[in-house]
């Protein structure tokens, strides 16, 4: 989904347990995923990128019971994840770049979200340097 001007989704649910995959992209206006996604429970793949306004996910993530990929690209003010990420027991891969605090905040052994991630197998942070 790429809608630079879109603010809100609509709450509408229907279908939306046979989804399997989902792309939020440059979606300057969106503060937070919506509900009405959370009915999403056959998910695989979620990719949010360029969405600024995103400062934390919601703790229903975990209704993605079949989540595998969780991808996260240029979400400046994504400050944490929720502790139900830990509950993504499918959760192979997960990607997060050019998400500052994020990144900071999911450094290996270190950071204060490590524990929450540690269980994924495949981790890839990176920040994007075009000097």
């Amino acid at each position: 989904m790429y809608c630079p001007s879109l603010a809100a989704f609509r709450d509408n649910p229907q279908h939306l347990s046979a989804l399997k995959s989902l792309a939020i992209i440059s979606c300057p206006l969106i503060e937070f995923l919506p509900d009405g996604i959370k009915r999403a429970t056959a998910l695989r793949s979620l990719e949010i990128h360029s969405c600024p306004r995103i400062t934390q996910l919601p703790e229903w993530l975990d209704n993605f019971a079949a989540l595998r990929t969780l991808a996260i690209s240029d979400c400046q003010n994504l400050k944490t994840f929720p502790v139900a990420i830990r509950r993504l027991s499918k959760l192979q891969h997960l990607s997060i770049q050019d998400c500052p605090r994020l990144q900071e905040r999911c450094q290996q052994d270190r950071g204060e979200d490590w524990w929450k991630i540690s269980h994924v197998p495949y981790r890839y942070l990176a920040t994007t340097n075009l000097n």
